[in-house]
C-alpha cells in the first residue's frame, strides 16, 4: 500500500479488524484488546500513518479547534501562555487559533460574536474585561451567553458558576518578590505598576502595602509609580520618574517583564547601573528576561502546568457544575543578574 493514500479502512483490512476499532485506537475513546491494538499500531508505524484531521473532526462532529482570546498578543506573558497552550492542544490533537482584542471593549464583543462562525470546541479567554476588579455586568452576560453555546474557560478568576477560572496567584507573587529583596537587605523598595482597574494589580498593590507595613519598612507614596501600559515604553516612563526622585529606593519592582525591561533601558541610558545602583525585579518570567542585559530576576509561573489546566477545563465533557470553579497557578522566583545584596 502507498503510505500517501492509506486510510483507516486499509489498516483495518490488513489488521483483520473493523474500521471502527482502528478509529477507537486512534482516538483512545474506548478500551480495545491488547492483541488488536498491537496489530493496528504495528501497521500505523509501518506506514507512518497520519489520520486526516478534517475527516476525524467531521466524524466526531467536532472542529478540533481551540480559540484563545487574549488582551494583547504582543505582550510576552500572553506569548508565553499561548505557546504553552498551543503545544498542549497539539499534543491532544487540537489546533489553536489566537485572537487579540487589544483590551478594546468593541473588539472584545466583535471577537466573541465571531465565535459562532469559527465554531471552536472551546474558547480560552485571557485578559481584558474579564480581569476587571469591578466586573462589567454586560460583559459577564455576554460570556454567559457564549458559555451556553460552547465550552468557555478564563485565564483569570471565574466570572460566574459554570465558567472555570485558572488564575495566577498575584498575592503570592508579591510575597515572593518582597521576601527575596528584603533577604538581600533592601528596605527601600518601589513599585512601577499599571492596570489599576484590574484585580491582579489591586491584589499586588494591596499585598505590597500590607507586607511593607508588617515589616515596618518605609512606604513612600512617590515610590508607587503608575505608568500607562504593560509595555517597554511605559517602563521607560517609569525610569524617568524614578530618576526625578530626590531620594530613590534601592530596589524596584516592575509590573511585568516588559515594564521592567523598559525601566532597565531608561536607567542605563542615564548612567544608572543595575544592579550596582538599583536592583530590579520583574514578574512573569518570560523570554524578555533573557534578552535584557543584565538578565532580569523575575517571578514566574509554570506555563506548561497553566496550559494543561486550561486545556483540561476547556475539554472537560462532564457536568460543568461539577468542575472546580477556580484553580490557582503556583509561582516561583527565578534569580538572575538584576538584583544584588546591599553592603552591610
Amino acid at each position: 500500500m502507498s503510505q500517501k493514500n492509506i486510510t483507516i479502512y486499509d489498516l483495518a483490512k490488513e489488521a483483520g479488524v473493523s474500521p471502527a476499532t482502528v478509529s477507537r485506537i486512534l482516538n483512545g475513546t474506548t478500551a480495545v484488546s491488547p492483541k488488536k491494538r498491537e496489530a493496528v499500531m504495528t501497521l500505523i508505524h509501518k506506514y507512518q500513518f497520519q489520520p486526516n484531521a478534517l475527516a476525524r473532526a467531521l466524524s466526531e462532529k467536532r472542529s478540533r479547534l481551540i480559540a484563545m482570546v487574549v488582551a494583547h498578543a504582543e505582550n510576552s506573558y500572553y506569548n508565553s501562555l499561548f505557546a504553552a497552550c498551543e503545544s498542549e492542544a497539539y499534543r491532544r490533537g487540537y489546533v489553536t487559533v489566537l485572537l487579540s482584542t487589544h483590551s478594546v471593549p468593541e473588539t472584545e464583543e466583535s471577537v466573541i460574536r465571531r465565535m459562532g462562525e469559527l465554531r471552536p470546541d472551546a474558547v480560552i479567554l485571557c485578559g481584558g474585561r474579564i480581569d476587571l476588579a469591578e466586573p462589567d455586568p454586560d460583559f459577564i452576560r455576554m460570556l454567559a451567553s457564549l458559555s451556553e453555546r460552547m465550552r468557555l474557560v478564563v485565564g483569570s478568576q471565574s466570572p460566574r458558576p459554570g465558567i472555570p477560572g485558572i488564575a495566577v496567584d498575584h498575592e503570592k507573587s508579591m510575597e515572593l518578590a518582597l521576601s527575596y529583596l528584603t533577604s538581600l537587605g533592601h528596605r527601600e523598595i518601589g513599585f512601577v505598576y499599571t492596570g489599576a482597574p484590574y484585580y491582579g494589580t489591586v491584589q499586588r498593590l494591596t499585598r505590597f502595602s500590607a507586607i511593607m507595613d508588617a515589616m515596618h519598612l518605609p512606604l513612600h507614596p512617590e515610590w508607587l509609580i503608575e505608568v500607562p501600559e504593560y509595555d517597554i515604553p511605559s517602563g521607560v516612563i517609569g525610569a524617568e520618574r524614578i530618576l526625578a526622585l530626590s531620594h530613590r529606593p534601592t530596589a524596584i519592582l516592575g509590573m511585568n517583564d516588559m515594564v521592567s525591561s523598559g525601566i532597565l533601558q531608561g536607567l542605563l541610558a542615564h548612567g544608572v547601573q543595575v544592579p550596582q545602583d538599583i536592583s530590579l525585579l520583574g514578574f512573569d518570567d518570560t523570554f524578555v528576561t533573557r534578552i535584557a542585559a543584565p538578565h532580569l530576576t523575575s517571578i514566574g509561573y509554570d506555563y506548561p502546568t497553566y496550559a494543561r489546566l486550561l486545556l483540561d477545563a476547556a475539554l472537560y465533557e462532564g457536568d460543568p457544575g461539577e468542575y472546580p470553579q477556580n484553580q490557582i497557578i503556583p509561582v516561583y522566583l527565578k534569580v538572575r543578574d538584576s538584583c544584588r545584596r546591599l553592603d552591610v
